[in-house]
């Protein structure tokens, strides 16, 4: 921390707690009245709890209308910071601390990874300025490390084929305590995210009113859009069978239809060692954890929609795949297309040199 954030040898923002405190003293010096009292100390209380990464976090989400995941990412991303430097007062974090923070997150982790938290913490720390809770933000003065574009990690047909058939044979014989139970459900799940390159939170947010079976559509509503926009996807039929299926599994269960705006996926309804009354993301990837470890190979939603996107890239038609994933920007899209190796090796035979002497 800079020495001109200090007033006397005195941080501001503890300053200011002195300041409470010692008004609190007067009031109970002048008065012995219990309501002026409880209202000065819970004035003190607040303030101490505000000047926190803590409360500067939940303050922050309190005045901001984000998505639960993006609240999450916020708390997630401030308790790294206090994790990895053990500060926890906004008004103590200087240049210096951002910086060693950058390096050791650089050395672990993607630089994808630190330009994720550095923008949430600038955000963070702009805000603490606006409260009066700091004085300046680092995090505006370090820059984000820069990132190469690497290849898009897909699921190929070989695991694909080995985490199905898994499913298949083992949902005779599985026990209900089993991991992967129950099969049949989570072999739907596979379909869905395979045919129709969903994100993990549209999948989990779909509700049955958002499932068109005469013209085979899919809605995706701006709840659940990273982009904020509504859209429809294509249904195939093997997802459109899966779903007619599960609609009968879920009214059996249930005993009666379910309503139009009940979850489509949900698990709790069919193995009860899954808590709460609705499918979660972290269930959904805790099943995908467990299956690649089954499998020993690497199979997630992510990787599942990186898939569908690949393979579609490679028939031509960008700005329809552009529209099927939700993409604001065509360029995202762009980055799933790759050159077919197979011509790139027939433009490099066009190269000669003389014969290969033997021995040399």
């Amino acid at each position: 921390m800079k020495d001109d954030d200090r007033q006397d040898g005195i941080p501001s923002t503890l300053k200011s707690l002195l300041e409470i405190a010692k008004l609190c003293g007067s009031s109970q010096k002048a008065s012995k009245d219990d309501n002026n009292k409880e209202s000065c100390m819970g004035q003190l209380a607040v303030k101490q709890q505000e000047a926190t990464m803590n409360g500067l976090v939940e303050a922050y989400l309190r005045e901001h209308l984000v998505r639960p995941a993006t609240e999450e990412t916020y708390r997630k991303v401030a308790k790294r910071w206090r994790d990895d430097t053990g500060i926890s007062v906004p008004q103590e974090i200087g240049l210096d601390e951002a910086l060693d923070w950058r390096n050791a997150v650089l050395a672990r982790a993607r630089p994808e990874t630190w330009n994720k938290y550095r923008r949430h913490m600038r955000a963070l720390m702009n805000y603490a300025m606006a409260r009066g809770w700091a004085s300046s933000n680092p995090f505006r003065e370090v820059l984000p490390a820069r990132t190469g574009r690497r290849l898009k990690k897909t699921v190929d047909a070989e695991l694909m084929g080995r985490a199905l058939k898994l499913l298949n044979t083992e949902v005779a014989t599985e026990p209900d305590e089993g991991k992967l139970h129950p099969t049949w459900f989570w072999a739907m799940v596979i379909r869905a995210f395979y045919y129709t390159g969903v994100r993990r939170r549209q999948l989990t947010g779909l509700q049955w009113r958002d499932v068109d079976f005469n013209n085979a559509t899919w809605r995706i509503r701006t709840e659940t859009s990273k982009t904020r926009h509504e859209w429809m996807v294509p249904l195939m039929p093997e997802v459109l069978e899966d779903l007619d299926d599960l609609y009968s599994r879920t009214s059996k269960h249930l005993g009666s239809c379910p309503s139009p705006v009940h979850q489509v996926y949900n698990v709790t309804l069919f193995n009860p060692r899954y808590k709460g009354t609705r499918m979660r993301e972290e269930q959904v990837s805790g099943f995908f954890s467990r299956l690649s470890q089954a499998l020993s190979g690497k199979i997630s939603p992510h990787r599942l929609r990186h898939t569908f996107a690949t393979l579609l890239a490679a028939q031509g038609d960008i700005r329809t795949l552009q529209e099927i994933l939700g993409h604001s920007d065509i360029g995202t899209t762009m980055g799933y297309v790759h050159p077919d190796i197979e011509r790139m090796r027939s433009l490099v035979s066009h190269l000669s040199l003389a014969p290969r002497t033997p021995g040399l």
